[in-house]
């Protein structure tokens, strides 16, 4: 590959890199408005994103059509750039509890002003940092990188920080991109750029647009991670409400008292419904369990176990079979006898976490009605029936 190539290559990044970035804001821009960190953090990569995009070709060429400092070194390009990294510097001290928007943009126009100077006063820029006569002690290019370093990289820091204490997987990916995006910026401004003014390397000037480019689609992934993340959840709890409902439907009409009222908005969020749901159907099982005794519920994971004995899904069958049971029990009017030595793992039956909770369910939904469980019913059942 050629300095040409590279050079070919990275515009095309960086062009669809650029759109990409501001579709993946556009779809974060709702869920961060209820967030002030989120959305400091949006108008910081929002700010990135604008750099980014006045590097274009096209955006260049119609800023140095109208705008009267446009053909001189790609002034525009270069003080967007510094405001854009005071955005980010004013979202790294907010979140560490120590901003100071005076300071930053106040600090951030001195730049802007000095950048303006150097480039048209007695100080002249000599060139553009692509042009072979830009020396290598050009204050123009020194202050500029300086001063994207500084807000840059405390960014790459935060971000890659905060990623060791988030919660969720998808969070950690999410900030570790953004981390990976902002070090890839912190890279061009310090390693590329300047080593490009000490040196005039053809491969390190072809590269400048692939490494924005890099930097470009690594936000774009930090940006979309938490979008997605949230897609596939929506996408899945969608998929259990759904795989929940025949058990739901059978177990309220057990215990109907277990039904909640229905909620006053007119449509509940499916999280909500989903969730309303595994309370019902827990409720459910908790007053059906006390019309088994302890005896059916061992023979019933006896009877699961000797079925399969995957110990993954063992609790989910033998539950399914106590409880086919239970129903027949109540239906035929039992009284009820609590077991005062059911601990709580036989009466949950799985861990308290939701993941886990949703997997359980789903298995017992499965094997509800299964052959098995009917299978173990009938004996009980006929037994019952003769005494």
């Amino acid at each position: 590959m050629t300095p040409a190539l590279l050079k070919q290559f990275g515009t095309a990044l960086v062009m669809y890199g650029a759109i990409a970035l501001w579709i993946a804001l556009a779809l974060r821009m709702p869920g961060a408005m209820r967030s002030r960190p989120q959305r400091r953090l949006l108008i910081a990569i929002a700010g990135l994103a604008g750099s980014i995009t006045v590097y274009l070709d096209p955006i260049t060429k119609v800023l140095n059509e109208t705008y009267v400092l446009g053909t001189s070194c790609g002034i525009a390009m270069n003080i967007w750039g510094v405001i854009s990294s005071a955005f980010i510097l004013d979202f790294v001290l907010a979140a560490i509890s120590r901003r100071r928007p005076l300071l930053v943009y106040g600090s951030a126009a001195a730049v802007c002003v000095a950048l303006i100077w150097l480039n048209t006063g007695p100080v002249p820029a000599a060139g553009c940092v692509t042009s072979i006569a830009v020396p290598w002690y050009s204050p123009f290019w020194w202050l500029l990188c300086v001063a994207h370093v500084i807000a840059v990289l405390p960014c790459a820091v935060l971000c890659a920080r905060y990623a060791r204490q988030a919660s969720t997987r998808a969070l950690r990916a999410g900030l570790l991109l953004l981390a990976a995006g902002f070090a890839s910026s912190t890279i061009f401004w310090s390693f590329v750029v300047l080593g490009y003014l000490l040196t005039h390397n053809r491969w390190l000037g072809s590269s400048f647009s692939l490494n924005i480019g890099i930097t470009a689609w690594l936000m774009v992934a930090g940006v979309t991670v938490p979008v997605v993340a949230h897609v596939w959840r929506l996408a899945r709890d969608l998929r259990v409400l759904r795989t929940l409902e025949p058990l739901w439907q059978d177990l309220v009409e057990a215990v109907p008292h277990v039904r909640m009222p229905d909620p006053k908005a007119r449509f509940a969020s499916i999280d909500m419904r989903l969730y309303r749901r595994v309370i019902e159907i827990r409720d459910a099982l908790l007053i059906l369990r006390d019309y088994v005794d302890q005896d059916t519920v061992d023979a019933a994971k006896a009877h699961a176990l000797a079925a399969d004995p995957n110990p993954d899904t063992v609790e989910a069958r033998a539950t399914a079979r106590w409880l086919v049971v239970a129903q027949q029990a109540k239906a035929r009017g039992v009284e009820p006898r609590p077991d005062a030595d059911a601990t709580a793992s036989q009466r949950q039956g799985s861990d308290d976490q939701w993941t886990g909770e949703l997997a359980f369910l789903e298995l017992l939904s499965q094997a509800w009605r299964s052959p098995g469980a009917l299978e173990f019913a009938e004996p009980k059942s006929a037994a019952e029936e003769s005494a």
